[in-house]
């Protein structure tokens, strides 16, 4: 990961309800990404940065959606997926916080400057 806003997204989102709450968010940020013919590189999501909750959770989802690779289920600490993937994960839970107004400045400032292109 290479953004500290995209770690205080994540554990933002943890914050603003209880486990069951979050997790369907990321099911429905999974069910929604569309991807595109091409190459995507794959990056890694550190617990350290999303917390171990948004490991656990998003390995669990990937997995019953059949877009987990096996070589990560028995790895602690980390998980990888493709860049897209993580990008569009971090856009619906950035939406989510401003939409339900738990967005710090920080993030709504972000939000707006996607919005306009900038």
């Amino acid at each position: 990961m290479h953004s500290e806003l995209e770690s205080q997204v994540w554990l933002s989102v943890q914050q603003t309800g209880d486990a069951t709450a979050f997790e369907a968010l990321i099911q429905r940020a999974v069910d929604s990404f569309k991807r595109h013919p091409g190459f995507d590189p794959l990056v890694r999501l550190h617990a350290s940065d999303i917390g171990p909750l948004g490991i656990q959770v998003l390995r669990e989802v990937l997995r019953r959606r059949g877009r987990h690779p096996d070589s990560c289920d028995d790895v602690a600490g980390y998980l990888e997926l493709r860049s897209r993937l993580k990008d569009h994960l971090r856009c619906q839970l950035q939406w989510y916080l401003v939409k339900g107004g738990h967005a710090t400045e920080e993030i709504q400032e972000d939000q707006l400057h996607r919005d306009l292109g900038l």
